[in-house]
């Protein structure tokens, strides 16, 4: 049995357990016989949701603690290969990468991955400040300069030497284990290859741009395209591959920010915009953009129109870094019904409230009509 074939027998047993209940532990939700759902998160029990920026040095250190913290506790997920919880997130994504890229599901999977994420933080790692983000519109003309790749304050800053990983900072020596196939047996750095160029697409005209957007299809795909390829592109290195950006940090601070459009997107009408979501559920082909919408084609309609973020060809002499398929997402166009089985779309090929989310256990699965709403009980957070 090969290590895809155990991962997806892994996926068949941890699906097919279906949607628990909320509670999860650092982040207690309704309990039963409590109140009912809607009211459960009042504002002073939201999680909060800062830019990096503007939290103290002990937030910021404490955090940093935290994170590091996940790197060494050890893995309790049954997840083959993983020797910390780190690398029980990792697999996560990378699992099921080609279903969460370029699909309609795509924003609220990695809102859904945000919660994973903080419920490990805050209950294995005892972590109680806000969550930060990155708000990247400061940083586009400073880049290397950002408060976040702050060595002493912040998550280190860019690679150094032939293999490009990171120089300083607190993750200089972090392990990463698993590659793009799920293999575990070659433990490599956190790699960075900063591009200014490559950043571009986090400028205020363009995350404006999808502000903007009058469709989910069409904010989706512009927030997919623009600012959230340049972030990881513009970071380089294990940020720029589709399947393995989560194993460095400042992943979960770039779609915390990401999550903050996608939020801003949705609170301009939300009678509208708490139950709209479309798109494919499946990646039509190999692609570095967002796919048209099955039934329509308007979102990447929008963005030949509006034009993107610079890509590699008009960066020259600034190579992605990050190993094989920077960049890319795998497996586009594969229709792995051992997965697509279990998406509860009612076997169509468009992505509904319906769908379900996974996280290799970590939390318990959701659909995305459970993580539409920020202020529902299971995101239960505020961007402030």
């Amino acid at each position: 049995m090969t290590v895809l074939t155990r991962a997806i027998a892994f996926f068949l047993l941890t699906v097919t357990a279906g949607v628990a209940a909320h509670g999860r532990p650092g982040r207690p939700g309704p309990r039963p016989g409590g109140p009912p759902p809607e009211s459960w998160c009042s504002p002073a029990r939201r999680s909060q949701r800062k830019p990096w920026q503007t939290l103290t040095d002990p937030q910021r250190d404490d955090y940093i603690r935290a994170s590091l913290c996940l790197a060494e506790m050890p893995a309790r997920h049954g997840i083959e290969g993983a020797k910390t919880l780190w690398d029980e997130l990792h697999y996560a994504h990378i699992a099921q990468s080609a279903f969460i890229h370029f699909v309609g599901g795509f924003l609220p999977w990695h809102r859904y991955f945000l919660v994973a994420h903080e419920t490990l933080l805050r209950g294995d790692c005892g972590y109680q400040g806000p969550m930060p983000y990155w708000d990247q519109t400061n940083d586009v003309s400073n880049l290397r300069g950002a408060a976040v790749f702050d060595p002493i304050s912040g998550f280190g800053g860019d690679g150094v030497g032939p293999d490009l990983c990171i120089g300083d900072g607190p993750f200089v020596n972090l392990t990463l284990r698993f590659n793009e196939d799920l293999a575990f047996d070659e433990p490599y750095c956190l790699v960075r290859n900063m591009s200014e160029c490559l950043f571009q697409g986090a400028a205020p005209s363009f995350v404006n741009d999808c502000l903007g957007a009058e469709t989910y299809v069409d904010a989706w795909a512009c927030l997919e395209k623009s600012p959230h390829i340049s972030g990881h592109w513009g970071v380089g290195g294990t940020m720029s591959n589709t399947l393995l950006s989560p194993g460095d940090p400042i992943f979960f601070l770039h779609h915390g920010w990401l999550d903050r459009l996608w939020w801003e997107w949705q609170s301009k009408d939300l009678a509208t915009r708490l139950t709209e979501v479309d798109g494919p559920n499946i990646i039509p082909t190999n692609a570095t953009g967002p796919p048209p919408g099955q039934r329509r084609r308007r979102g990447m309609d929008w963005l030949r129109r509006r034009g993107g973020p610079p890509d590699d060809s008009t960066c020259p002499g600034t190579p992605l870094g990050g190993g094989p398929g920077a960049g890319l997402a795998h497996g586009g166009g594969t229709k792995n019904k051992a997965i697509t089985d279990y998406f509860n779309d009612g076997g169509g090929i468009l992505t509904t409230l319906n769908h379900t989310l996974w996280s290799a256990g970590i939390i318990p699965n959701a659909t995305i009509a459970e993580v539409m709403d920020l202020h529902g009980p299971l995101v239960c957070a505020d961007y402030v």
